[in-house]
């Protein structure tokens, strides 16, 4: 199993898209909420969720685990109430995240752990899906207020790590 090497291939993917009606690039992060990310800038968190294992033996002591990880990422973006398209603009980098989940697996990716070397194959991306849009809230005060626009995506990330 390597949760780390699957939270990477998701950042890689997602990380500097833009929606149609903005041109600020999603900034990706394996991690929980960044101290002194840009505020008007969309940021997207990759977390895993849960997941569990089987082990498929085959003839022996030879064989591979298949781990199904649910991963979610938190997109955020906070943005001046007077932006024309403010709502169109979150509603539609979910949709840009969205498709580039379902479209990203190629067949045969190979994922590398960063931190052991360890490979494991990536199987299915995004076949299972889910997003709850939060309603946007107002934060700030005196001039200095921001409309607050939250997602998040669940979904599904198979792989097999082969075993002897």
């Amino acid at each position: 199993m390597s949760l780390t090497a699957i939270q990477n291939y998701v950042q890689e993917q997602i990380q500097g898209l833009v929606g149609a009606y903005n041109n600020a690039p999603l900034q990706a992060w394996v991690d929980p909420p960044v101290v002194g990310a840009s505020a008007e800038t969309p940021q997207a968190y990759i977390l895993s969720a849960e997941g569990d294992g089987a082990r498929q033996t085959m003839g022996g002591t030879t064989g591979y685990y298949q781990d199904t990880h649910q991963i979610y990422v938190y997109i955020e973006w906070m943005m001046a109430p007077n932006l024309p398209n403010g709502n169109l603009a979150f509603t539609n980098l979910i949709d840009t995240v969205i498709t580039k989940i379902r479209t990203s697996y190629t067949g045969a990716i190979l994922l590398t752990d960063p931190a052991t070397g360890g490979q494991s194959q990536l199987l299915v991306i995004g076949d299972k899906l889910k997003w709850q849009y939060l309603p946007q809230r107002n934060v700030g005060e005196g001039g200095q207020e921001w409309l607050d626009y939250v997602a998040r995506l669940t979904f599904e990330v198979k792989e097999k790590v082969q075993y002897s």
